[in-house]
């Protein structure tokens, strides 16, 4: 088997969670896996299906990228020479940009897959208070085009995604497969299908401008059905856009119909799920959110925007549903029509399950990337 050394600038918890215990397992039947990421301490794991190398996350973003740049500088080629790596694959094209970089500067043999797992242009400026944000688009899209020409191979998660690296360097070669569900842990979630007293609406996600929870606020205003109410559920990484809509919330007069919830564990995200009529992504960017497949196993239906990629996995009417990006009206009137057809809705939601366990699994992920690992 091959050694690959996964780089992400992702935070994880410790000790791992069983949810990615039971990812990296996966992995581990298919090549010999190391992990170089971040943790709330520096920290060297080594377990049965692989070696984890954990460094702090330093809280500040810019003191951040100058430790990912140091990573990039003194870590990541003393691990692929100690780990014996054949690929490195890396979580997105813009993080990648310093690491790439220096091991091309080095003239290290590796194989570099790149993975782009949502719009990585975008993304940063509509989730953080940038304070320049048009000069940080142009960075990211030099590193990002960097990156990209540097791989051997790129990995999307979506049509959007794939679509958003080509129209950077249309010669790459990208093969698109989703992002690492546990489907097992959600099949046997049961969905409400009660709506007598209250129809429970979840948004679950980063609270920001590019996920748009306020439009699920402005639709439930402008319906003014009290029997409608909003979980927020998910972190809150701008702050300026979190007292905004508590703002919004206020003058509406909706204290009793909308709840932050917060970030959740997985456990009360799966009670969320059963407890829940409906789920309401509304993003203006998405590549292919995990909490669509994670609402669609567990049977609750879900409403979506027409963005690109969302259409991969929800088919209007077949699968979930679909509303126009960034109109109120629509999104009212799919609410309005979900509510008032529930029994129809009911089924959509059963056969959005089926389509997903029949077309996705545990076994199509590991293929896939055995696949990917084999032909790079």
């Amino acid at each position: 088997m091959k050694n690959v050394l996964f780089i992400a600038p992702t935070n994880y918890q410790l000790p791992i969670t069983d949810n990615l215990e039971k990812k990296f397992i996966t992995l581990s039947e298919i090549c010999n896996v190391s992990v170089l990421a971040f943790s709330d301490r520096n920290i060297f794991l080594s377990e049965s299906y692989g070696n984890f190398y954990f460094h702090k996350k330093i809280k500040n973003r810019f003191l951040n990228y100058f430790k990912i740049i140091q990573i990039a500088i003194f870590t990541t080629h003393q691990i692929i020479k100690k780990e014996n790596i054949d690929i490195v694959c890396f979580q997105d094209p813009v993080s990648s940009f310093f690491s790439i970089l220096f091991l091309k500067a080095r003239g290290i043999n590796v194989k570099i897959i790149v993975e782009t797992h949502g719009d990585f242009i975008e993304t940063l400026s509509l989730e953080k208070n940038l304070i320049f944000p048009n000069l940080y688009k142009k960075l990211f899209l030099i590193m990002a085009k960097y990156s990209i020409d540097k791989s051997d191979k790129i990995r999307a998660v979506s049509s959007s995604t794939e679509n958003q690296v080509l129209s950077i360097d249309s010669s790459k070669s990208v093969v698109r497969f989703p992002a690492w569900v546990n489907f097992k842990d959600f099949e046997n979630v049961k969905a409400n299908l009660n709506t007598d007293n209250k129809f429970n609406i979840l948004f679950i996600g980063s609270v920001t401008d590019r996920k748009k929870p306020h439009m699920i606020i402005d639709a439930i205003f402008k319906l003014n059905d009290q029997n409608l109410h909003l979980s927020i559920v998910g972190p809150t990484p701008n702050d300026k856009y979190l007292t905004e809509l508590k703002q919004i919330i206020r003058e509406y007069d909706l204290e009793t119909q909308v709840s932050f919830e917060g970030q959740v564990d997985r456990d009360k995200v799966k009670e969320f799920y059963s407890s829940s009529n409906l789920m309401i992504l509304p993003s203006v960017s998405e590549g292919l959110a995990r909490v669509i497949f994670e609402s669609q196993v567990s049977s609750c239906p879900v409403l979506v925007t027409d963005a690109p990629g969302m259409g991969d996995i929800v088919i209007d009417g077949q699968t979930g549903y679909v509303f126009e990006s960034n109109n109120l009206e629509s999104l009212s009137s799919k609410i309005e029509f979900i509510k008032n057809n529930y029994e129809e809705v009911s089924a959509v939601g059963k056969n959005a399950k089926d389509f997903i366990l029949s077309n996705y699994s545990e076994d199509n992920f590991k293929f896939s990337f055995k696949k990917l690992f084999d032909t790079v």
